[in-house]
């Protein structure tokens, strides 16, 4: 039974994922999500239901409009399958509840907000103010039976007793807003230029609210670990290309020493405190060096790949709803 719910689930997350693509490309371009029906953005052709079966349909055509033959975006088969995969994940943990309700609808919000960002590098701040207010109705009530205890507020002469969870849900979204509004400040007044977008800020916000301030920061520190790996070899591959040999170097070798150190960590090979800490600010000296180069070209007019921050958020997000 198991097995089938988990399929059955895993179909209906399919479903729900072209229903997101919808949302994404609609949203982006001011149209309503209801009308006008399904159809092709190249020919505008209306399609048949068998042209919008989720996945298969994509399969079957080989990826072009079965009218103009135009190549139909990998997005969204893949918007598909990864929201299938969700649900059946998040169905398998959780079972059949109230908890998952509100976990499908946020990974759901998530989804879209990660789709926009990627393909726009834009987030609607609608879907932010909707997982926020979602957040705070979830933890309100304490769907997810964490931090249970109740706590009494006055507020104008009344005890009011919340949920912990509902507190910590509030300083989640003040704080995460908050951090990521401040770390957009703080690399603007360095860098001269907007390294982050308003719309990070939105997302780790909203985030806080659902999934509380302690998440948050475990989502934040996530993020910055998946956005430096996605960002590393892409600066690398650009920096050799243009032949930028001096900070391509010096990140090569922060990513070595950051490397060695997690190894040694991770192994225990550190004999003694004064090795330890030798090894660690020497990594530490190597990134702040990297950092300022970095700086340097930037303010220089370099023009860098831009590598979206808001996926690494969300994508963490999922590390913690499934792991943590």
């Amino acid at each position: 039974m198991t097995v089938f719910w988990v399929t059955y689930v895993f179909i209906f997350g399919l479903c729900i994922g072209s229903f997101l693509n919808v949302v994404v490309l609609r949203g982006l371009s001011g149209e309503s999500i209801v009308l006008p029906p399904s159809h092709c953005t190249k020919c505008n052709h209306k399609l048949a239901w068998y042209d919008n079966i989720p996945v298969l349909s994509y399969l079957l055509l080989r990826g072009k409009c079965r009218y103009c033959k135009e190549k139909i975006s990998i997005q969204y088969p893949l918007v598909e399958l990864f929201t299938g995969l969700v649900f059946a994940g998040i169905y398998y943990k959780y079972g059949f509840s109230l908890n998952t309700f509100f976990l499908v609808i946020a990974a759901s919000l998530c989804t879209v907000m990660a789709v926009t960002d990627i393909k726009e590098k834009v987030i609607l701040s609608v879907h932010a103010y909707i997982l926020a207010a979602l957040g705070l109705l979830y933890n309100f009530f304490n769907i997810s039976g964490a931090n249970s205890a109740k706590i009494s507020l006055w507020i104008a002469n009344f005890n009011i007793s919340v949920y912990q969870s509902f507190i910590y849900s509030l300083l989640g979204l003040i704080g995460g807003f908050a951090v990521m509004s401040f770390i957009a400040l703080v690399t603007k007044l360095i860098t001269r230029k907007d390294c982050f977008g308003e719309g990070d800020s939105y997302i780790l916000g909203s985030l806080g609210a659902f999934f509380g301030i302690s998440n948050a920061i475990v989502i934040l520190i996530l993020s910055i670990f998946i956005w430096g790996g996605l960002a590393v070899p892409v600066f690398l591959y650009k920096w050799f290309k243009d032949k930028n040999f001096k900070i391509f170097s010096a990140l090569l070798l922060f990513v070595i020493s950051a490397i060695l150190y997690g190894l040694g960590e991770f192994f225990d090979i550190f004999t003694s405190n004064l090795f330890h800490w030798f090894a660690f600010l020497l990594m530490a000296s190597i990134g702040l060096y990297c950092c300022k180069l970095l700086v340097q070209s930037i303010k220089e007019g370099e023009k860098l790949t831009i590598i979206p921050y808001g996926p690494a958020l969300i994508f963490g997000v999922f590390v913690v709803m499934f792991l943590l």
